[in-house]
């Protein structure tokens, strides 16, 4: 387990404070009668953004940090990236249809067909690069500052929820004031269930993190495909519209009730994984 930076607590204070008044500043100006295309995009950097500043004051070059917080990829964490969010989102399709709170409902697009339809399958490389810097826009922050330097100081679970912490409150002002543009009932609620949700996916990203050595570049691999499957199997909770399976967004999706109750499961389950080191890198 690495250890913290002398004097680093003043950094992690501002790093913390920034990204959440940024996002949400972003996220309140932006948004006024609909939401820009443009307003997702900027949130999603703030994090990145703020580190690269951040390690700048402290005396790192910005390359040197970007090089650094790509290295060390393993294969278990590439496979993991890969497996968990298919798993995860298909058990909970399979539970959404089970019990009767969804239906299957043929014919919704996912962002790659999308891609394909508007321009043809040359375009799909741009926009899984265009995506993957915006998936790491995030996890430098959150996987690549805030959780080593958290772990550091008070263990993996303790880390790894205190992220999950801070990462929900940074969606939060975003998913409230779209929810209200978009009419969605109880924006309120629906924010705090997000809040929840991305909490409890917190503990299978840090792992991601955890099974490497030091990078951050399978957590946004694991971003990707997440942000790719979730709203086209169980809908898009951000804006509203339904995906294959086919029900009240706020209960079925990833990051809705289903989400929250199933992750809380998962979250049990990597609590111990930490506990216990397993497959986790100490560098």
């Amino acid at each position: 387990m690495s250890q913290p930076d002398p004097d680093s607590s003043v950094y992690l204070g501002a790093f913390v404070t920034t990204t959440l008044l940024v996002s949400w500043t972003i996220a309140l100006v932006t948004i006024g009668d609909t939401v820009p295309a443009y307003t997702t995009p900027l949130i999603m950097v703030v994090p990145a953004v703020v580190t690269l500043a951040l390690r700048r004051i402290q005396g790192d070059s910005i390359i040197q940090t970007i090089k650094t917080s790509v290295s060390g990829t393993t294969g278990p964490a590439l496979l993991f990236a890969v497996i968990y969010p298919v798993l995860f989102i298909g058990v909970a399709a399979l539970v959404a249809l089970s019990s009767g709170l969804g239906t299957y409902q043929p014919g919704a697009d996912n962002a790659i067909s999308q891609v394909i339809k508007q321009g043809g399958i040359a375009l799909v490389p741009v926009f899984i690069v265009l995506n993957m810097a915006l998936m790491y826009g995030e996890e430098l922050g959150w996987r690549g500052y805030l959780l080593p330097q958290l772990t550091a100081r008070w263990g993996r679970v303790s880390a790894t929820a205190a992220v999950g912490v801070v990462w929900g409150l940074y969606h939060s002002a975003f998913l409230y004031t779209a929810a209200t543009v978009l009419g969605v009932a109880n924006p309120l609620l629906v924010t705090v269930v997000q809040a929840s949700a991305v909490f409890v996916v917190s503990f299978p990203f840090a792992y991601a993190y955890y099974l490497t050595d030091g990078s951050v570049l399978p957590v946004a691999i694991l971003h990707l495909i997440w942000n790719i499957l979730n709203p086209w199997i169980l809908g898009d909770i951000y804006g509203n519209v339904q995906g294959l399976v086919a029900g009240q967004i706020f209960v079925v999706n990833g990051e809705g009730v289903l989400g929250v109750v199933l992750g809380l499961v998962a979250a049990g389950g990597f609590v111990l994984l930490f506990k216990r080191g397993y497959r986790i890198h100490n560098s």
